[in-house]
């Protein structure tokens, strides 16, 4: 049995558990408040504990209002807004304790005391009532509400927490959706105009496919990867870029030799590359240059992209190119507090750098100068 199991799960041997063992703790504070001796020998004498058990008699009192108040009164009034009833319920409720009580006092006093009922002193007739009845009962049925209340609110969080979840995934596999079939309809494309050609190229470009669909398949499902296999995809999706388009596309990319080994979320990199070469290919006859650079420091990782060929605006104006916004998107929900994005737009040329901040697998000492790689024509 877990902590949060024993006071939040609604199990009935977990709630039983709860319930008595909260009501042990509530019969022995009442014992203890009650358990008043006026020396150091009073706490030898039995009579000393015997009175303080004998008050126990209003704990029913004490139960009843509690669990009316926190089952009843708060569920079916308070929370539905009905405040009005609600109060007036409550004084009813206050109203019923202090009968009881003094219906308990009544058996209290035929139980332990000699005298008729209306000789003992007013402290029994009047303030016992008053004290275990009202006083104790309305204080038991105000916490009792404040901690259903409380318990509501901490159930409510973490369901709003959970559909917040859902909502991110379900946003997520929308993203991934339209994001493979998309790729692969103009990959089989390109592959098929280089097969109709007979190019030698045509079996280099069916493994880099395969190689990409396979970590689009598997690889997307897990929660991290390493930069390194994110990385290693990157240059395979711009080789086979390279592949079809030839001299129209020139790729400037510059990186560490050996970068801290951080773990991202899986195509975070490879879908803004994707996307951003996609939509200048498409918009442009001319040829494209694509400059990528990749800075780690620590746990932090830096994404720069910039590459000509845009035609849209940036940064919450209309865009026609929904798909990078979609992988913009997709970094937001998978680093909502950990990540830092800029864009912007300017005579063409679209830059963006991303900065996230990751764990690190194994640190790797990165002595050596960034080295910078060009994909040349072939």
């Amino acid at each position: 049995m877990t902590i949060h199991d024993f006071i939040f799960s609604d199990r009935p041997r977990y709630r039983a558990t709860r319930h008595i063992s909260l009501w042990v703790l509530f019969c022995l504070y009442f014992f203890m408040v009650n358990f008043l001796p006026g020396s150091l020998n009073d706490f030898g004498r039995a009579k000393i504990y015997l009175a303080a058990f004998q008050k126990m008699i209003y704990i029913p009192v004490s139960i009843f209002s509690a669990y009316v108040t926190a089952y009843f009164l708060l569920t079916k009034f308070l929370l539905k807004e009905k405040y009005l009833v609600f109060i007036i319920l409550l004084i009813g409720l206050c109203v019923v304790n202090l009968a009881n009580a003094v219906l308990l006092t009544r058996l209290y006093a035929v139980l332990t005391q000699t005298l008729p009922f209306d000789q003992l002193p007013i402290q029994i007739r009047i303030f016992q009532p008053v004290i275990y009845g009202l006083g104790l009962g309305t204080a038991a049925a105000v916490f009792a509400c404040i901690g259903r209340l409380l318990k509501i609110h901490y159930l409510k969080q973490k369901e709003n927490e959970r559909l917040e979840k859902l909502k991110i995934v379900t946003e997520l596999e929308i993203i991934r959706t339209h994001f493979h079939p998309h790729f692969l309809s103009d990959a089989l494309k390109n592959i098929s105009s280089l097969i109709r050609s007979r190019s030698n190229q045509s079996p280099d470009a069916i493994l880099k496919l395969a190689d990409l669909l396979s970590y689009f398949l598997y690889e997307n499902d897990r929660e991290r990867v390493s930069l390194q296999q994110e990385m290693s995809m990157v240059h395979a999706y711009l080789e086979l870029e390279k592949t079809f388009y030839g001299d129209r596309i020139v790729v400037n990319l510059k990186e560490p030799e050996a970068p801290n080994d951080l773990d991202i979320a899986p195509l975070i990199l490879v879908s803004l590359v994707q996307h951003c070469c996609e939509q200048s290919l498409l918009s442009l006859q001319q040829k494209l240059t694509v400059n990528i650079e990749i800075q780690t420091e620590g746990s932090q990782l830096t994404f720069k992209l910039s590459c000509n060929g845009y035609h849209e605006t940036i940064n919450g104006l209309p865009q026609l190119n929904s798909a990078l916004n979609q992988a913009l998107k997709r970094v937001e929900l998978l680093y909502p507090s950990k990540h830092c994005m800029e864009t912007s737009l300017q005579h063409g040329i679209f830059s963006l750098q991303l900065s996230l901040e990751s764990e690190i697998l194994s640190p790797k000492k990165n002595d050596k100068p960034a080295i910078e790689l060009a994909y040349e024509p072939a």
